[in-house]
């Protein structure tokens, strides 16, 4: 039940109280100490619309918080807020543990990008089986079993004695518990808000998932006087305070008939998401088609990358029809067919992913360049996130609270340009020996067009849909969150390293070594190192002094081009990105009242208009 601040205004008429958006909006109103309802009115709406309001009323009113007015009514939203800045910390721990992974636990540039991309990997493969397990099991007992998970997976990071282990065992068990973890956040918040609060729940989840990346501030102070292993050592203790805070929330359960486990269709996407993600992340080790001397196999002579990442395609492609068929004869799916049919749904879907690809694609390139060419330590890697987070967090937070009329489609699309716009100026940026002021603007620009976006595009999704499958939703924008990330890291890094591959095949002089040692050699130069680090690897070829420092002059500069190249290319994705934004849902709120309601009043109450939503 929705109950009101009294204003001395009649109660709500029936056509106030329905909404002409396919999503009947039914409010009980509290006046003065009277309560009222909204009633059949034959001179505003037929019998069959007002029937269907009530119904919407009564599936509402299971959802819905037992209060949703008055602060008291944000408490849960606290706890959302510490799981959210759980996860987003422990991938910002990830960017600025690059140095402390290469020098303790012996790992490469490739390494770190596989550690990165399991995680990834394993929590998109399993997040939309995450949204699905929350619709059945309840969200609380989903959030409690994922936080067990990710104790777990920071307590078998921080004692790991090799990269391998730390990767497997670390990094998949942390992306088994974040794959039940977000789902559940995303999931709470459309049950537990309506309308505007809803907006601003959302608001604040994506506010949570800026502000973390401050925690590099803290987390890299730890990892430069403690190491890596105390650092993912609190990160598991924070996880625990998080479990105990979990108290503060409902046993929310979806309404209507208890969602069935989809077993083959969780399966399907697992394993075509799984296969997809792979291939794309090891293009870059396994080669695009002739394969490299790192290959673990050939099929037919190629590379596997591709091949498996089209089979990975072939598999999702093949559970759509699944899916459908599952829904039609159980009613319920691992996809709905409201996620697959309803174009606002893959626009907002889109909105989700893409600026967790230019994150991951930053961080892929960004971090590297830092601390192996210009020298930054792991605190000042986290002080130099600032110029992100800090733009991410006042507008993904405070966006939704003190502009909700402004409009969600020009807010998202600004951002996409914002992003664009900011990867032409980190370009711009990237010295051979360092940064330059361009990159620092950049960078603060982006953190604007992301944060920006995020004010918008989880509300956007749960609002294209109801009831449970605006619940059920949350697994699909973690699932996009976290492919969009694991696709930017894989993109930026193949693109990074191939470039570097080609760039170093034309510097290398024909007479700098044999020929047998000649695409070693290149193999070997491509990657993304220091000008130290570089003359250590060709060190053991025997060249002249005066040999190798040119060779390592070119290294740097086709470093610097290849970076160039690779935001160029990241910039294009954000100006794709605009094409889909057209079927967005409106989620702006109204500036007045439709006169035909009788309202006198031209500013909007927020307490008694939901969001109009427009395709």
């Amino acid at each position: 039940m929705r109950a009101f601040r009294c204003s001395g205004k009649p109660p709500l008429t029936a056509q106030q109280g329905c909404r002409n958006s396919g999503n009947f909006r039914w409010h009980v109103v509290s006046r003065c100490g009277l309560q009222y309802k909204a009633e059949p009115d034959s001179q505003h709406q037929p019998a069959s619309r007002l029937k269907g309001c009530s119904m919407s009323a009564r599936s509402q009113s299971h959802t819905a918080a037992p209060a949703s007015n008055g602060a008291s009514s944000y408490a849960p939203l606290a706890a959302l807020i510490l799981a959210q800045v759980g996860t987003t910390s422990d991938n910002a721990a990830m960017n600025i543990a690059v140095s402390q992974l290469s020098s303790q636990l012996g790992a490469s540039l490739g390494d770190i990008q596989v550690a990165n991309t399991v995680y990834a990997l394993v929590a998109g493969a399993f997040m939309i089986a995450g949204g699905m397990l929350g619709v059945s099991w309840g969200w609380r007992k989903t959030l409690r079993i994922g936080l067990v998970l990710a104790v777990i997976g920071e307590a078998f990071a921080a004692c790991a004695p090799t990269m391998l282990a730390f990767t497997w065992a670390g990094r998949l068990v942390m992306g088994l518990g974040a794959s039940l973890v977000t789902p559940a956040v995303l999931g709470f918040v459309p049950g537990l808000f309506q309308g505007r609060r809803r907006a601003i729940a959302f608001g604040a989840i994506a506010g949570a998932a800026a502000i973390s990346t401050l925690s590099p501030l803290a987390l890299g102070a730890l990892m430069d006087g403690a190491g890596f292993r105390m650092t993912f050592a609190t990160l598991g203790f924070y996880f625990v305070l998080v479990l105990l805070s979990t108290a503060l929330l409902p046993a929310l359960h979806a309404t209507g008939k208890p969602a069935r486990l989809d077993g083959v269709g969780t399966a399907l996407a697992a394993l075509g998401l799984g296969m997809f993600l792979f291939g794309v992340s090891r293009v870059s080790a396994w080669g695009v088609i002739a394969p490299t001397t790192g290959c673990p196999f050939t099929l037919f002579g190629i590379s596997p990358a591709l091949p498996l990442a089209a089979c990975g395609l072939v598999l999702l492609v093949v559970l759509i029809p699944v899916e459908r068929r599952i829904e039609r004869v159980h009613g319920s799916a691992l996809i709905p067919r409201s996620f697959i049919e309803s174009r606002p749904v893959r626009a907002g879907l889109v909105a989700v992913a893409l600026p967790f690809f230019y994150m991951g694609a930053q961080g892929m390139v960004i971090t590297p360049h830092l601390q192996l060419v210009a020298g930054f330590s792991a605190l000042q890697t986290g002080v130099f996130s600032l110029l992100s987070a800090l733009p991410m967090f006042v507008l993904a937070t405070f966006l939704p609270k003190v502009a909700p009329h402004l409009s969600s489609r020009l807010l998202i699309r600004g951002g996409f340009a914002a992003m664009a716009a900011a990867c032409a100026l980190i370009a711009l940026g990237v010295t051979s020996d360092g940064v330059g002021p361009t990159l620092f603007a950049g960078v603060c620009l982006g953190g604007f067009g992301v944060g920006a976006v995020n004010s918008q595009a989880n509300n956007a999704v749960a609002s294209a849909v109801s009831g449970r499958d605006a619940q059920q939703s949350g697994g699909m924008q973690g699932a996009a969150r976290n492919i969009g990330m694991a696709l930017g890291t894989a993109a930026a890094g193949t693109s990074l390293l191939l470039t570097l591959s080609f760039g170093m095949a034309g510097a290398l002089p024909a007479d700098a070594v044999d020929a047998d040692a000649r695409p070693l050699l290149i193999e070997q130069s491509a990657a993304y190192t220091s000008n130290e680090g570089f003359l250590a690897v060709i060190e053991p070829y025997g060249m002249s002094t005066a040999a190798a420092d040119g060779l390592a002059a070119s290294h740097a500069q086709v470093q610097t081009e290849a970076t160039q190249i690779t935001f160029a290319l990241l910039g294009l994705v954000m100006l794709v990105g605009l094409l889909g934004t057209r079927h967005l849902v409106q989620t702006a709120v109204p500036r007045t009242r439709p006169a035909s309601e009788g309202s006198s009043d031209p500013k909007l109450d927020p307490d008694l208009e939901d969001a109009a939503f427009q395709e």
